[in-house]
């Protein structure tokens, strides 16, 4: 069995790698609530800023087969820069979902596909 690498990483580098966060951490897009409805089958996302985004589960990488409970239990993590589904052990990251990238490389072509067959038949 090979020998796994380890990378030693000094407090000097650790201390300086938060304070780059932090330079940039005004930045980050936070969620303060997160829910989920099973009427509209969507979620709100009601943010630091005042701003509420709505997104319909679809788009979601992971979600598409969840029961409405699993939905429902949302955690924030990240003080509000990332979604996590303990039941279903699917998060994502808010900046991305707000950049609309909904899953992986591959979920996002599927996606592409889907949008496409629905304007066609249309």
């Amino acid at each position: 069995m090979p020998e796994l690498a380890r990378m030693i990483t000094t407090d000097a580098e650790i201390d300086a790698a938060i304070r780059a966060a932090r330079i940039f951490e005004k930045y980050d897009h936070r969620v303060i609530r997160a829910t989920y409805s099973d009427r509209t089958d969507r979620f709100l996302l009601r943010m630091e800023n005042g701003a509420t985004h709505i997104l319909p589960r679809r788009l979601l990488q992971g979600l598409s087969e969840a029961s409405p409970s699993a939905l429902g239990k949302i955690e924030l993590l990240g003080r509000g820069t990332g979604l996590y589904w303990p039941a279903l052990d699917v998060a994502h990251l808010v900046s991305g979902v707000l950049a609309g990238v909904y899953g992986s490389e591959k979920w996002m072509k599927h996606l592409n596909i889907q949008s496409k067959r629905d304007r066609i038949s249309a």
